[in-house]
């Protein structure tokens, strides 16, 4: 289930990481791909967090790999599996939860946060 929170941080991410998809180039030394600038630590994540979640909801876990970064829809599953996750953990505040896209167990860089808010304005 997407709430409109999710919603709101997958599209401020998608607007701050790809300025809404239209720029898909490949950043951070080749480390971050795609429309949401996904890191290998973030696929990796995205797959515990599935798996995790799967089993609690009793159904078969979707599963990602590396080149599912450069395709639009794997890519926004992913985020939103990531934002789902910290939602359930209660983060609901779009912006905190977009935050977590980039630093999911620690602090959110001020200049990052302003980036977001950015988007959302």
């Amino acid at each position: 289930m997407m709430t409109n929170a999710i919603a709101i941080a997958l599209c401020a991410i998608l607007s701050v990481e790809s300025r809404n998809g239209a720029d898909t180039r490949t950043g951070d030394g080749g480390r971050a791909v795609g429309h949401f600038q996904i890191w290998p630590v973030a696929v990796f994540e995205a797959n515990r967090v599935e798996r995790i979640m799967a089993s609690q909801e009793k159904r078969k876990a979707r599963r990602w790999n590396l080149a599912d970064r450069k395709c639009p829809v794997k890519s926004r599953e992913m985020g939103e599996v990531t934002m789902r996750w910290h939602y359930r953990r209660g983060v609901t505040e779009p912006i905190r939860l977009a935050c977590k896209w980039r630093n999911p167990y620690s602090r959110c860089p001020e200049w990052h946060r302003a980036k977001i808010e950015r988007a959302m304005e």
